[in-house]
């Protein structure tokens, strides 16, 4: 039986890596999926999306990959740019995004960013799974399990880094954490900054997709684990084992007793 997955992109599509991705991880978990993509600019000219562009000290962005006709982006190639816009905008784009997968009939939603929004910002009458929640929940319980946690986490840019710090101070929880950030995944510039600090508990990539990118390195996550000694989690792979908990039939545990 064949299982519909929809995935939200913040920006424009296609973003073929983030489907295969999807689709691939999940098989590899024994889960047969279609998955579709809605992308929350979808339908909107340049000239409409850079009405709601913001700078960083003109409040919360949201990161998103649009179509241009200028120079290449260094990770996705020809025809792409990296622009940020205001998150308050991008919500709406997001829950029209989300209501235009119930509507034609998905059965879980995973939303492709990893920044943290207002509680209650999006609803959804099928499972929504929002990365932030599930890092966030993971490094909370690290971190009262053991009482203190050394935490690597690795920014795809400088764009919003004041507003990744004050994430990393908004739960009451991450008293016992200890974030140290790194600026700049692909080009390596996050590891320079990050290594001299180490040794680390776990390191956290801040970002949807980064490995997953045309242009990012083949080794990219295998690279960051070993320079910093540590488990890497990406939210994309949360998003994954996550999705396949809550989607019928249960993963087939018993085979693996075998031998």
């Amino acid at each position: 039986m064949t299982t519909k997955l929809g995935i939200i992109t913040t920006g424009q599509s296609p973003r073929d890596e983030y489907v295969s991705f999807h689709r691939n991880a999940l098989a590899a978990l024994g889960l047969d999926v279609e998955v579709t993509e809605q992308a929350c600019l979808d339908g909107l000219t340049r000239a409409e999306i850079a009405l709601h562009e913001i700078a960083p000290e003109d409040g919360l962005g949201i990161g998103c990959y649009v179509h241009n006709t200028a120079s290449d982006d260094r990770r996705m190639g020809a025809g792409w740019e990296e622009i940020f816009v205001a998150q308050d905008w991008y919500l709406e784009r997001a829950q029209a995004a989300i209501d235009a997968h119930v509507a034609a009939g998905v059965e879980i939603i995973l939303m492709c960013c990893a920044e943290m929004y207002p509680e209650g910002a999006l609803s959804s009458p099928v499972p929504l799974l929002l990365p932030y929640q599930l890092i966030f929940d993971l490094v909370r319980r690290q971190a009262e399990a053991r009482g203190h946690l050394k935490l690597a986490l690795l920014l795809p840019t400088e764009w919003h880094i004041g507003q990744d710090r004050a994430t990393w101070k908004s739960q009451p929880w991450m008293e016992k954490v200890e974030p140290h950030f790194g600026i700049g995944i692909a080009t390596g510039e996050a590891l320079d900054q990050l290594a001299p600090q180490g040794p680390y508990d776990l390191a956290l990539i801040w970002g949807y997709g980064d490995g997953l990118a045309p242009h990012d390195p083949e080794t990219l996550l295998v690279d960051i684990s070993a320079w910093l000694g540590c488990p890497v989690v990406t939210p994309n792979v949360l998003n994954v084992f996550n999705a396949r908990m809550l989607v019928a039939p249960a993963w087939p545990e018993r085979v693996h007793v075998r031998g």
